[in-house]
């Protein structure tokens, strides 16, 4: 199921979007509702949601200001606001949609359709790239500072996020800085036994030695590296390994 949060100084308006939304999609579940961009931003990779519905109008940190904070992001945006001047801006974002406040039904359905055909879209890319990788490559490409390098994947421990870089930690103990974001290896590797228990940190599930239990928990890979599990991925990891 895909998740979304609510961002919206109002609460009533808050609450009347969510109620609108649960009526339209029983396919989205709301997560989370913050009246303030900043406590949302605090909260946001624990909860890592597929989508935001953001306000633009709110004191002292914007919705503008709370997508310069992930100039990469993992989640898709519905721009809400009672403002049309903020479309070409919503634009430069890459918002899906563009909601002017009062929300009428009809629009926030067509916003929510174009969000799941664009999941859907990346779904496709997602499969494309590894029935592409499989047919040529038992390595994968790693775009470094220097050039590319060429990686076994059988090589790769874990991924952890570091900005908009990645740091890929190898079997033999070394570790090597990529420029391409833990987003994109999230596209490339998830269908190669890799899986992306925290918005921080992708694994390779051949190298899981110990789960440990708590709110998400936490895996012990084979280089007795410890890493968190986030809440919301906790169910996923477990119905993979079968516990």
């Amino acid at each position: 199921m895909k998740t979304a949060i609510i961002i919206e100084d109002e609460a009533l308006s808050a609450a009347s979007l969510k109620n609108k939304i649960e009526k339209i999609d029983k396919t989205l579940k709301i997560t989370g509702v913050f009246t303030s961009s900043f406590e949302a931003s605090k909260l946001l990779i624990d909860l890592d949601p597929d989508l935001v519905f953001l306000d633009i109008e709110m004191p002292e940190y914007d919705g503008f200001w709370f997508l310069e904070k992930f100039p990469k992001p993992s989640f898709e945006v519905i721009i809400t606001t009672a403002h049309d001047v903020y479309a070409i801006k919503a634009i430069k974002f890459s918002a899906i949609d563009f909601l002017l406040k009062p929300i009428i039904l009809q629009d926030l359905e067509e916003a929510l359709k174009r969000f799941h055909l664009k999941a859907e879209e990346k779904l496709l890319t997602i499969k494309a790239s590894q029935n592409k990788l499989n047919a040529k490559f038992d390595k994968l490409p790693i775009p470094t500072f220097k050039g590319l390098l060429f990686l076994p994947i059988v090589e790769l421990i874990y991924l952890k996020a570091e900005g908009n870089y990645t740091n890929i930690y190898l079997l033999n103990g070394n570790k090597i800085l990529s420029s391409k974001s833990i987003g994109d290896y999230d596209v490339i590797l998830t269908y190669l036994n890799f899986f992306r228990i925290h918005h921080s940190y992708i694994i390779n599930l051949n190298y899981i030695k110990e789960y440990i239990k708590g709110d998400g928990g936490s895996v012990i890979l084979i280089d007795n590296t410890e890493l968190d599990v986030s809440k919301r991925k906790k169910k996923e990891l477990m119905d993979i390994i079968g516990f």
